[in-house]
């Protein structure tokens, strides 16, 4: 239960302002790509959103991949794994699914007991898998399939579903139970935003070649969550090759 003097964080405002804007131009469309029908207003917020990654995140990124041991990094992406399976336990728990469940019941237990409180990821070497599913995959389960491509101000690519699912999620975070304080939940936000950038590095060559950076974006984030989703792969406007992610990005090591 939230306080009354509760402050959100700077990540809740960043949440909930994507989702305000999310519900803003729902009545706006307009474009010609049927996935894409904000494509003006995307590509501006790309646009500055990668100058932003380019002067500061994607060089932090860069730094933290080179002085952080692998072993280090695989124990902060565990730790926040470990947290997140606790939204996709909720998630899991609102879609009436009964078997993911218990598997994240079960990954939470072993990996806060035995993987010294989520570090390592004992739960997979089990056969427990990660389910990792959000708010968005919970509207999408409830019939909400297609979603328009959108992208939130100072945030990875997602759609008018998941960014509003993105606000959701946060009250769902152990986190906010975890971090306190503004201080220490700015930081281990921080801390995650960065890591998450360093294990997309390996994805830097193949969107730098594409002719059009922003259309190689959409269409390879549009079909790698159609493939979590469990659905057809939406058709790329474009003739460029496909691109599959969980090809390009190098899988990181696990903790044993």
């Amino acid at each position: 239960m939230i306080s009354m003097d509760y402050k959100p964080s700077s990540r809740l405002r960043s949440a909930l302002y994507a989702c305000l804007l999310a519900v803003t131009l729902a009545g706006c469309a307009t474009g010609q790509d049927p996935r894409d029908p904000y494509e003006a207003y995307n590509r501006k917020m790309y646009a500055f959103n990668n100058a932003v990654d380019r002067a500061v995140v994607k060089p932090v990124a860069e730094g933290y991949q080179k002085v952080t041991p692998q072993p280090v990094r695989t124990g902060i992406r565990n730790f926040f794994d470990n947290l997140y399976d606790v939204v996709s336990l909720a998630n899991n728990i609102l879609m009436l699914r009964p078997v993911p469940v218990m598997n994240d019941l079960m990954r939470v237990s072993v990996n806060t007991v035995f993987g010294l409180g989520g570090l390592i990821d004992v739960a997979s070497s089990m056969g427990l898998e990660k389910n990792q599913n959000g708010f968005g995959d919970t509207l999408a389960h409830y019939g909400w399939d297609n979603s328009a491509y959108f992208v939130p101000p100072l945030y990875a690519p997602s759609t008018v579903r998941d960014t509003l699912g993105l606000g959701v999620d946060y009250f769902s975070m152990p986190s906010r139970e975890i971090f306190t304080t503004t201080w220490t939940d700015l930081n281990s936000t921080i801390v995650n935003q960065v890591d998450e950038r360093a294990r997309l590095l390996s994805l830097e060559p193949a969107r730098e070649a594409a002719l059009d950076e922003y259309a190689f974006t959409r269409d390879a984030w549009l079909a790698y969550r159609a493939r979590q989703l469990g659905q057809s792969v939406p058709q790329a406007s474009t003739d460029e090759e496909d691109i599959d992610i969980d090809e390009l990005v190098s899988p990181e090591p696990q903790l044993q």
